[in-house]
């Protein structure tokens, strides 16, 4: 029986462990002022009908945060816009990865995700580069919403922390720049053709070659 315990105990020491040396960012823009999600052009109130948004205003109720992260300073030269993040940033999954805008205690253009993201592979003190996303939560996910509404901020830096207590400085709300949503155009047939013809010449000129 002691000897049960004992090992109980060890675990939980060896979890917490684990855990505190995992990096963690957070979704949180209220706890930690700054940059907004807000409405562009033409944008619906809800993301999918009625009346618009007022430009420039924070987002309401219908719309999803979610974030594209890489780990390290890579520079990265993107502008906020409604077109995938660039590579090496990859969409982030999972608990935490997500958290819907706007609550009725809440700035509109604000959100506070009740559990941070463990950033994988990431280490407490680490750096990760991230962009914030935005889309309408009824398109279902970011790559749902084209066609629909959809943006996405500049890439900005956060020190990751510990899973324990996320302090303001692992807080994305501080670090990014207010962002707005627009209409994301499907890309054009013809477009997707010639990207898939380049793809495959460059394929083909790496066989001849090697």
């Amino acid at each position: 029986m002691k000897k049960s315990i004992l090992l109980g105990v060890i675990g939980l020491a060896a979890c917490a462990a684990t855990s505190y040396g995992q990096g963690f960012v957070i979704l949180d823009n209220y706890g930690a002022t700054g940059g907004l999600v807000s409405y562009g052009p033409n944008v619906p109130q809800n993301g999918v009908s009625g009346p618009n948004g007022t430009l420039g205003t924070g987002l309401l109720s219908g719309w999803t945060v979610g974030l594209y992260y890489v780990l390290g300073t890579p520079a990265i030269s993107d502008l906020p816009g409604t077109a995938d993040p660039l590579a090496p940033l990859v969409l982030g999954s999972g608990t935490g990865a997500t958290v819907a805008v706007y609550d009725t205690t809440f700035t509109a253009g604000e959100f506070q995700a009740g559990d941070p993201f463990q950033v994988p592979g990431g280490a407490a003190g680490g750096q990760v580069t991230l962009e914030l996303i935005a889309y309408d939560t009824a398109a279902g996910s970011w790559a749902g919403a084209l066609g629909g509404y959809r943006g996405h901020s500049a890439p900005f830096v956060l020190t990751m922390q510990a899973g324990l207590t996320i302090p303001p400085t692992a807080q994305v709300g501080p670090a990014f720049s207010t962002f707005g949503v627009a209409l994301a155009p499907i890309p054009e047939p013809g477009t997707l053709a010639l990207a898939g013809l380049g793809g495959l010449s460059l394929l083909l000129f790496r066989r001849k070659k090697a």
